[in-house]
């Protein structure tokens, strides 16, 4: 290789550029390295392709140049851009359930996110995807009053701490970029919200458009967080949900048969007498699978 000035270059600068060239583009997973870096990452957008797959050969260049611009933009994150062969690693296939290429799964904090990513397949989608992802999800408010005041449309968790040193806090925070999508979180901190000997607590606020239900507080400990986020998960992800156009083909896959309620908008009486229903029904069948 030749220098732009007509000269060989330096055998110190030829080594650096072939290892430069080597560390781009997305890290190939494969059994004996992806559960460290899951579990070691805030963040891990995985590929599932086949090479003979004509859309997974089509995106592979622009899912390394997605891992060159994140690895840019985000160098102090804990961000990975992987990618699997699916052919070679036919187990971490099975393992991630995967039927189709390319799919597309990402993990955050640990946890393998129940929805895919279905968005537009560009450079450009996939980094502000990113951006979303690694964004602060939780909100602080200035007084409880506020509390009145939020988004009636969303579901909504409250945290009130006497300090953001406390253990709780920390768990509180893991749970919300977990659950983002589903829920909208806030908190407040101090003497105002909350005395220092109560140290903390969290509340549920229903969509009044669409939840029966009224406020309700944890009653556990959130050091429980097994407990805490299987309270939250119900909360946050009940049995009756909106289908939109994001979410039908992930609740299709599923496999489950469909009962739905087609109203209008502005119906939100509807929605809760059906919510209230399946609820009901739901709570027979499981105390009697066959008292429907």
């Amino acid at each position: 290789m030749r220098s732009r000035v007509g000269g060989l270059l330096p055998r110190t600068l030829l080594l650096l550029w072939v290892l430069d060239t080597c560390d781009s583009g997305a890290i190939q997973l494969d059994p004996g390295n992806i559960d460290g870096i899951v579990e070691n990452n805030d963040l891990v957008l995985i590929n599932f392709y086949a090479d003979w797959c004509r859309f997974s050969n089509m995106l592979a260049p622009i899912w390394d140049q997605t891992a060159d611009k994140v690895a840019q933009e985000f160098p102090d994150k804990r961000v990975v851009i992987g990618k699997v062969d699916c052919d070679k690693e036919s187990a971490l296939g099975g393992r991630y359930h995967i039927t189709k290429y390319p799919t597309l799964k990402y993990v955050q904090n640990g946890v393998l996110a129940k929805k895919e990513y279905r968005g537009q397949r560009s450079v450009d989608s996939f980094v502000e995807f990113v951006r979303d992802k690694v964004k602060d999800p939780v909100k602080e408010l200035s007084g409880p009053g506020e509390v009145a005041d939020l988004e009636d449309k969303q579901r909504h968790i409250i945290g009130y701490f006497s300090n953001t040193d406390l253990a709780e806090y920390g768990l509180f925070k893991k749970l919300s970029s977990l659950l983002k999508e589903d829920c909208s979180f806030h908190f407040g901190i101090g003497d105002t919200f909350i005395s220092k000997e109560a140290g903390s607590s969290v509340i549920f606020k229903p969509s009044k458009s669409r939840d029966a239900e009224a406020l309700q507080a944890f009653t556990g400990n959130i050091q429980d967080y097994s407990t805490f986020h299987t309270w939250a998960v119900e909360k946050c992800s009940p049995l009756v949900r909106e289908i939109t156009f994001e979410n039908a083909e992930e609740l299709t896959e599923e496999g489950l048969p469909f009962l739905i309620l087609f109203h209008h908008p502005d119906d939100h009486d509807s929605v809760k007498a059906y919510s209230e229903l399946v609820a009901k029904v739901a709570t027979n069948h499981q105390h009697d699978p066959y008292n429907l």
